[in-house]
């Protein structure tokens, strides 16, 4: 049957009319090749088939989807290969490297992005640039690789480069601006890309890894959805050691089905795990997640993942986990609040622990802040200021924060916000409330230091999971 279907599934793929590029079989896999991004689907015949989907762009060279799953039902194979297709045609419209100047009014930007158009043309570079003004940057800015600032706001790269933390932030040379000299400009962006992606690659090799002694191969999971991308990493740890980790992309999260197709993956891989946590966001109440925007808050995920794969199953909202995570790998702090606003949403949220330990709440809703928050600021105004006005975003996060304080009057307060980076500033309006003599300390913390914490922090829930579940 696997055989049958796996056979279709390939015709069915090769088949496909696809205007874009060409869809061809390698040895025994596929190949989706455009001018603008390469995919790849693979095929691994374990004791099931398991089929691994990547897409690369060719811009930056870095995976933009990647995903597998068991080879059991037709119509979700060509559901996952529909989506891998969708990604690479969105992939069109931001070929070569995207480049977006920005000044006080982005008159003189744009007319040196014209003249950088015009001499990348010339040079045969594949990059397009564009240009606006410094108040709409964060509205746009997501969809540039890099973002050169105009002397006249250089003052600004800081805070840029903490908000857009994933894009190459500089500054533009006053001479080079001055005479509009777009050779030196390009020579100056070429130089400075290939010192940002040394820094990245080192900052990627150095990850966080506490020493835990423990017997169980427990596999840790973080759910980290967004309003334009959803990444899913897990970690396997055995004798709490990580052994294996792997990050899934997709555009859309579909979590119990997503989730299943991990668990399958891993079980043919290590054949065996003796738990399994996963860090979400949302409410986790006897076994079902209140995440109405993911899943139906009516299914028991629990229940579903614990009868078909008959092994212990912990969900913990990812805040809670990230929490541990940091209580977990220091000895300074044991009182720790861990705000969370993910840029682009309205409200946050709050993970605590207190004296060492994860506060749940009688339903296990502590620290959803979200419930009170939501009133100061209605949707359509926050809409209508979306990645655009800091200054809304900083009310919004302070206010987060002094209800924490105010509660629950923390040693510490890790901070995950990448539209409020300048922790001084963030004190300075926490102070206007609060006095300066009760303020805790603060720690900024980027997107991958945090599904670092959440992951460690998981893996200790899902181990007192099962050291509780061995004394009833």
């Amino acid at each position: 049957m696997n055989a049958e279907i796996l056979n279709e599934f390939k015709q069915k793929i090769l088949s496909t009319k696809f205007d874009e590029g060409t869809i061809s079989e390698i040895g025994g896999n596929v190949e989706i090749k455009t001018p603008y991004a390469v995919g790849k689907i693979n095929f691994y015949e374990l004791e099931v088939t398991i089929v691994e989907m990547t897409v690369t762009n060719l811009a930056d060279d870095e995976n933009k989807f990647y995903l597998h799953f068991e080879l059991r039902e037709l119509d979700y194979a060509e559901e996952l290969f529909a989506e891998m297709l969708e990604t690479i045609i969105d992939l069109k419209n931001k070929q070569g490297l995207k480049i977006l100047l920005s000044c006080t009014g982005g008159l003189t930007t744009g007319f040196f992005a014209d003249k950088l158009n015009e001499a990348a043309k010339v040079l045969s570079l594949d990059y397009q640039f564009d240009a606006v003004p410094f108040h709409q940057l964060y509205s746009v800015a997501l969809n540039y690789s890099v973002i050169l600032l105009a002397p006249q706001i250089a003052y600004q790269a800081k805070k840029a480069q903490e908000v857009l933390s994933k894009q190459l932030v500089l500054k533009i040379p006053p001479k080079v601006f001055a005479s509009y000299d777009s050779a030196e400009m390009l020579k100056f962006i070429r130089a400075e890309l290939e010192n940002w992606n040394k820094t990245a690659e080192e900052k990627a090799i150095a990850k966080l890894h506490a020493k835990i002694k423990n017997k169980a191969k427990i596999l840790s999971i973080a759910v980290m959805p967004s309003n334009y991308q959803t990444r899913i990493a897990y970690r396997i740890y055995e004798k709490g050691a990580p052994i294996f980790e792997e990050t899934v992309i997709k555009g859309r999260l579909n979590i119990v089905r997503d989730l299943e197709d991990i668990l399958d993956t891993v079980g043919c891989r290590c054949k065996k795990f003796d738990s399994v946590g996963i860090a979400t966001a949302g409410t986790v109440h006897d076994g079902y997640l209140d995440f109405q925007h993911f899943l139906d808050p009516e299914i028991n995920l629990k229940k579903i993942l614990e009868d078909k794969y008959k092994v212990s199953v912990t969900i913990t909202n990812n805040l809670k986990a990230a929490a541990l995570g940091y209580y977990a790998q220091q000895n300074k702090y044991k009182n720790i609040l861990f705000v969370s606003r993910p840029m682009g949403f309205r409200a946050g949220g709050i993970g605590v622990v207190l004296n060492g330990k994860v506060v749940d709440g009688a339903h296990n809703m502590a620290g959803e802040i979200r419930y009170v928050t939501k009133s100061f600021v209605s949707k359509e105004d926050w809409v209508a200021h979306v990645m655009m006005d800091l200054d809304k975003v900083l009310d919004g996060v302070t206010l987060e924060i002094r209800a924490g304080i105010a509660v629950i009057d923390p040693e510490v307060i890790c901070l995950r916000s990448p539209m409020t980076p300048d922790i001084e500033k963030v004190k300075d309006k926490i102070s206007e409330f609060i006095p300066k003599k009760y303020l805790p300390e603060f720690v900024y913390l980027r997107d991958e230091e945090m599904q670092e914490f959440v992951l460690l922090g998981q893996m200790l829930i899902s181990l007192e999971t099962l050291e509780n579940l061995a004394t009833t």
